[in-house]
């Protein structure tokens, strides 16, 4: 679902889409909470840029999903789309597995970087309630 502002910006609806891992806040997210073997294999090979600011050094990326993985939210700031800024959290199955992330995304110059922490909070709260929904009791290890 992708909700409509009310404003003059418009943003592409990516839903149903695909799209890349390495450059999305949604495919960091997963990508964090990925076996390394399997997180090596899915990045093996050259990671495209798509920006300026797209990582693609895989020992940048490696340490930006352990970050994400650590805080519990992964953030791209116009690594995919110049002036679109995204945070992704997760969502666990009742095992506690990712088996999804939820993201959020605006225009840069609407989630500048010093707001990133509060957004993701707020989103990292619904996803906490959607994985309770969906069986998982959080605890403390999984943020």
């Amino acid at each position: 679902y992708q909700a409509q502002a009310r404003s003059t910006v418009a943003m592409h609806n990516w839903v149903g889409d695909r799209t890349v891992l390495h450059a999305t806040s949604s495919g960091k997210m997963l990508l964090a909470h990925l076996d390394p073997a399997q997180r090596r294999e899915l990045l093996r090979g050259e990671l495209e840029s798509f920006t300026a600011r797209t990582l693609t050094d895989p020992a940048a990326l490696e340490r930006q999903l352990d970050e994400a993985r650590e805080r519990g939210w992964a953030e791209a700031v116009e690594e995919f789309e110049e002036g679109l800024v995204a945070l992704a959290a997760p969502v666990r199955g009742p095992e506690g597995t990712v088996i999804a992330a939820v993201s959020a995304a605006g225009p840069a110059y609407r989630l500048a970087p010093e707001r990133l922490p509060e957004a993701a909070e707020v989103l990292r709260a619904a996803t906490e309630e959607i994985s309770r929904r969906l069986g998982h009791r959080c605890d403390q290890r999984d943020l």
